[in-house]
């Protein structure tokens, strides 16, 4: 349908974006990423057609190349809160770039500070650094935030414990700026599971984009495209893993 469509109104990005959905749907990521180029050929700054993009590189793990993508559409719209979490996953699970990594997080907090992704992103850049207390005090705050979220109180009794047991052993544990742990990297594959697509249901002319965090509130739409309702478990799954068998390891392995 969408072949015949774009052979009648061939300067219609949105008829190459639908084709791309359809594409990554299917998991053939080779013609995805050609029509969603064709797109964002046709329509400079295509919101929808870049993050796709961007995340259909993510999931083939080539999430180096997803970065240019990223930032062209936060060139663009740089208040589309679900490339900064992309962007930030990225940069702090791949480049090792925790300050970038904080700069994003930090970014979708000064916009909505509700925003508890976010902000239990930004939690864990601070473990990432060895700022326990500062850590401690942010996993406080998210609770604060989402005092249903059990992942969250889990990940804060950890980090609680972790502290108690560096006190009573007389360690002292610094901040590091832009530490890293090789755990992040062998947690990968998790993060790539846990990015489903969603079911289409678009026609020419409409404009979607899958599915990348839950706990925010949907983000507007443009005459571009329209924005599906939230739900990155990817990026938030790697990260609460990540941080779940991080602080579980240094617990019998104190820094």
């Amino acid at each position: 349908r969408f072949l015949t469509y774009v052979e009648e109104e061939p300067k219609d990005a949105n008829g190459y974006f639908n084709l791309g959905m359809l594409a990554m749907d299917a998991g053939e990521n080779e013609p995805a990423e050609h029509w969603m180029r064709k797109a964002i050929h046709l329509q400079a700054g295509f919101r929808s057609a870049l993050f796709n993009l961007a995340l259909l590189y993510s999931q083939s793990r080539r999430e180096l190349d997803a970065l240019p993508v990223l930032d062209e559409l936060l060139r663009y719209h740089p208040e589309h809160i679900k490339g900064l979490i992309l962007k930030g996953d990225i940069l702090m699970n791949h480049k090792k770039d925790t300050h970038g990594a904080k700069a994003c997080f930090q970014r979708i907090l000064s916009m909505d500070p509700t925003n508890v992704q976010g902000k239990h992103n930004l939690c864990v850049v601070y473990f990432e650094e060895r700022d326990l207390p500062r850590a401690e005090r942010c996993l406080e705050e998210t609770l604060a935030m989402a005092p249903h979220e059990e992942y969250v109180r889990r990940h804060l009794n950890i980090v609680r414990s972790k502290r108690a047991a560096i006190t009573a052993s007389g360690q002292v544990v610094l901040p590091v700026e832009g530490a890293a742990s090789s755990a992040m990297e062998g947690e990968r594959k998790e993060r790539q599971k846990g990015q489903q697509p969603v079911s289409l249901g678009a026609k020419p002319g409409d404009g979607k984009e899958k599915n990348v965090r839950k706990s925010s509130p949907g983000e507007g739409s443009d005459s571009r495209g329209q924005d599906q309702s939230t739900d990155l478990e990817g990026s938030r799954r790697f990260l609460y893993i990540y941080l779940f068998l991080y602080l579980w390891v240094i617990s019998f392995h104190p820094l």
